[in-house]
């Protein structure tokens, strides 16, 4: 016995274009989930981004109060400072966009001159004038990232820090700054 052709043909076109309809339901869904993916990628993206620009503005402010220790340690220079950090890479897009990143150092103000656990050693011996202390400082270190030539900020950090050093001699250029106001009330704790 042979198969009806009528039969046949008319259960193929009743399957007719259900193969297209399942495709066309499997590409929106791959295509929905690879939007969603791209749309999660862009967004680590800017996040990572964003840290990493955070992190770059700590560390500058961070490191405004390491030179500033050092500063002290090595030349007793306790005044405030500014300084202007390059910028790594794209240099050219940068600069055409004015972006700039300054690191603004506080004065070192003396905070508590006390006697040292370290000070008897250094008395007794040839420094016999007693003029060895311990000295607790206080600095203020600001990074601010620029654009547009300053005009628009993009990420400020403020770190603030107390320095103890002992032994340590004071000088009169320890205490110079303390008596102008202004630059006593950027240091803040």
């Amino acid at each position: 016995m042979s198969p009806n052709p009528m039969t046949a043909d008319g259960a193929r076109r009743g399957e007719a274009g259900s193969a297209y309809i399942l495709a066309l339901v499997v590409l929106a869904i791959l295509s929905i989930v690879g939007l969603s993916l791209a749309f999660i990628t862009q967004s680590e993206m800017q996040v990572g981004s964003n840290e990493r620009m955070t992190s770059r503005i700590f560390y500058s402010a961070d490191s405004g109060i390491a030179v500033a220790t050092a500063n002290v340690l090595v030349a007793g220079d306790y005044r405030p400072k500014s300084y202007t950090l390059p910028e790594d890479g794209r240099l050219a897009l940068r600069t055409s966009l004015g972006v700039e990143q300054r690191v603004n150092v506080s004065m070192i103000a003396p905070l508590y001159d006390g006697p040292c656990n370290l000070c008897e050693i250094n008395n007794l011996g040839t420094y016999n004038d007693r003029a060895y202390r311990k000295m607790n400082h206080g600095v203020t270190s600001t990074a601010v990232r620029t654009a547009g030539g300053g005009s628009e900020l993009l990420s400020q950090k403020t770190v603030a820090a107390q320095i103890e050093i002992q032994p340590w001699r004071p000088t009169i250029d320890t205490y110079l700054l303390v008596n102008d106001p202004a630059e006593l009330a950027k240091v803040k704790f």
